[in-house]
């Protein structure tokens, strides 16, 4: 899928604008997960000119920008632009749910009047905090560059393993968590996984071929069912 994308950036002021407004969309979305995550988790909120709220305005707005933009340049190059346009559209949806999500966990900040701490869960939910902040760093280089190899370091099912372990723990009764807490710690993790998800689409969309986006390799997926066959 990556050749399609760079023959439209190449071929097109249109698409290129469109592009620079993905990486825009996923540079704020970026900012405001950094955001939301530190007010949930009381720690220092690193980008203290940004409102995630404002923010997600701008990145719905931007997001119409682009499929506008994508239209215009579909009507005047014809169809055999399509796959690397779609591709591009699935793009921006990707960062505009990561939006939502982000959104999601502010939502949860002001549900509660002091930060999240999981206790017995805090080194697993922390690891996991950071795996994603990289996570979005490897993917923005990634889309903002069209670079396959870097796409290719984050595409596997981890994170979302990960999230997934944690929330089993919480529903299972493993936890000495209180039960506010237990429910606030399950959200936020439902959504550190979705979050995670739609950043891994992304990359996938940049190293798959058109209707394998937003799948895993197949030497990847058969690797995952392996590990989960052994874990049970």
């Amino acid at each position: 899928m990556l050749k399609e994308l760079i023959k439209l950036f190449k071929k097109s002021n249109l698409y290129q604008e469109a592009h620079e407004d993905a990486c825009e969309m996923l540079n704020r979305a970026n900012k405001m997960f950094d955001n939301a995550s530190a007010k949930l988790r009381g720690r220092k909120v690193p980008h203290t000119d940004v409102d995630i709220f404002s923010e997600e305005r701008k990145v719905d707005k931007t997001e119409r920008a682009v499929r506008k933009k994508v239209l215009i340049h579909l009507s005047a190059s014809g169809t055999k632009d399509t796959p690397g346009a779609i591709i591009l559209i699935c793009i921006v949806i990707d960062i505009e749910r990561v939006g939502d999500y982000t959104t999601n966990i502010l939502e949860l900040t002001q549900s509660v009047n002091k930060p999240l701490k999981v206790g017995e869960l805090e080194e697993e939910l922390t690891n996991i905090e950071r795996q994603i902040e990289n996570l979005f760093d490897v993917v923005s280089i990634a889309f903002e560059n069209y670079d396959k190899e870097e796409a290719k370091k984050v595409i596997n099912k981890k994170i979302t393993g990960k999230c997934e372990t944690l929330l089993h723990k919480l529903i299972s009764g493993e936890t000495s968590l209180d039960e506010q807490t237990a429910v606030i710690a399950a959200l936020y993790i439902r959504y550190l996984k979705r979050v995670s998800a739609h950043l891994l689409n992304i990359a996938t969309s940049l190293v798959q071929p058109f209707e394998r986006a937003h799948f895993l390799p197949k030497s990847l997926t058969k690797k995952y069912k392996e590990n989960k066959k052994n874990e049970k």
